[in-house]
């Protein structure tokens, strides 16, 4: 990301920021409430356009104008606030919106063996038929990032992560991203706990108000 400037009427969000996540790291995003964490990233997730700048993919300028897009480039984003459906089964929630249309029964199962290859290789345990509504906070989690995985994303956004989990989750979480790194991935990590980023992450970018 080169010079990215976002601006919301007189406040300016992000003034020319620059940001470079390298492959295979765990790139820690640190800063303080306001600072623009997240609005850097929502703009890279196609949520929020930019004024100015420019975002290059493996060195080529790319045009990310909604999730849609930045998911088609690789990028997936795990919210602090999860998009879910409670009354729908974890797997129902993970293929919610892909092309699952004719021969759904086949598909479903299909789509199953494959969450559960994706969880066993990242250690972020589920059970497909489960229904959300009964899980606690770090299987909604887990759920979120599969729904990620599940789309064949390359870099992996999560927005203050650590926030509702139990430390022995969190201690989960980071092997889970360790994994991701190994085979290839790229993880931005926004926080505002200087701690956890030590811990974590491979490289830092603080963002100051």
């Amino acid at each position: 990301m080169q010079a990215v400037r976002k601006t919301f009427g007189s406040v300016v969000a992000l003034n020319e920021v620059n940001l470079h996540i390298n492959r295979n790291e765990i790139h820690g995003l640190l800063g303080g409430n306001g600072a623009g964490k997240t609005t850097l990233m929502n703009v890279l997730y196609g949520l929020y356009k930019p004024d100015s700048g420019q975002i290059r993919l493996d060195g080529q300028p790319v045009e990310i104008h909604s999730p849609r897009d930045a998911i088609r480039q690789g990028i997936g984003m795990v919210h602090q606030h999860f998009l879910q459906v409670d009354t729908y089964t974890v797997l129902e929630n993970i293929v919610l919106g892909t092309a699952i249309k004719n021969r759904p029964t086949m598909q479903l199962a299909e789509a199953e063996q494959r969450v559960k290859a994706l969880a066993d290789q990242f250690g972020l345990a589920v059970k497909p038929q489960a229904m959300l509504e009964t899980l606690p906070m770090g299987a909604r989690q887990r759920v979120e990032i599969l729904k990620a995985l599940y789309r064949g994303i390359k870099i992996l956004i999560l927005d203050e992560p650590t926030t509702n989990l139990t430390p022995q989750e969190v201690d989960s979480l980071f092997e889970s991203l360790r994994v991701m790194v190994s085979q290839g991935m790229s993880v931005v990590f926004i926080t505002h706990k200087l701690g956890e980023v030590m811990s974590a992450c491979d490289r830092i970018t603080v963002l100051r108000e």
